[in-house]
């Protein structure tokens, strides 16, 4: 249990009004709960779909949402690795770049690039899969760090991921794996597919700077969400004569 209430007021802006002493063995041992956290996140999204407004009045105050209980804090790695990126710089340079707290124009744009794209790809999809999207997000993150090492020599991110493997990321899934029930089976390839997406970025990432960071992370999580909502929509025909339920 603290290990869980650890993760929340880390991760998110959930209130929660328990004195606990931070503890990193509890903290790290939270991390398997992460994509549960994510299935929390996406539930709270996907009771926006009850308001009675149009489609996407609801999935704009959604996103808000999401923008507000994470604290936008993966969506500042996806700005701050957008800037140290794109920049065409050094190793070094590019993590010095990565550090600084000013957003440059390679952020605006990959913070513009990324909004936009879960909002349109959320309207034109059944905002069922809002609740799985956060989870998958979350289990990438650590499927990153598991297969990564820490690019700097200290940091905030090291603790994340010098402490994520595999089997990290195996039972996280398997927390999860329950409600992929409620979707039936065919969910799993877009999951999959995300996956693969997950692991390519990483690659790449790594190819530049060595190894991942804290805004990496953040980076692969949004825009593994990002993936799984586009394969949703491409195989969206197939899916919605599949699923157990709809909005």
């Amino acid at each position: 249990m603290k290990s869980l209430i650890l993760l929340i007021t880390f991760f998110t802006r959930i209130p929660i009004k328990v004195n606990i002493e931070y503890d990193e063995n509890e903290f790290i041992k939270g991390f398997i709960y992460l994509p549960a956290l994510g299935l929390f996140i996406g539930f709270l999204m996907y009771l926006f779909s009850f308001l009675p407004v149009d489609k996407i009045i609801y999935v704009l105050l959604s996103w808000i949402f999401y923008i507000w209980i994470t604290g936008g804090l993966h969506l500042d790695g996806v700005a701050d690795t957008f800037d140290g990126l794109f920049s065409n710089r050094s190793k070094e340079e590019i993590l010095k770049i990565m550090k600084d707290s000013r957003i440059g124009t390679f952020g605006v744009l990959g913070l513009i690039m990324v909004l936009f794209s879960d909002i349109i790809f959320s309207y034109y999809t059944d905002y069922i899969y809002m609740i799985l999207m956060p989870a998958v997000g979350r289990s990438s993150g650590i499927l990153a760090a598991a297969i990564s090492e820490y690019s700097r020599k200290n940091g905030l991110g090291n603790l994340f991921i010098d402490n994520c493997n595999l089997k990290t990321f195996f039972i996280s899934f398997l927390i999860i794996s329950p409600i992929l029930l409620f979707y039936k089976p065919f969910i799993i390839f877009p999951i999959l597919l995300t996956y693969l997406g997950t692991v390519f970025i990483t690659q790449q990432i790594k190819k530049k700077i060595d190894g991942m960071t804290g805004d990496t992370i953040g980076l692969i999580i949004e825009f593994s969400q990002l993936f799984f909502l586009m394969f949703i929509y491409m195989f969206r025909g197939y899916y919605e004569n599949n699923i157990s339920t709809s909005c």
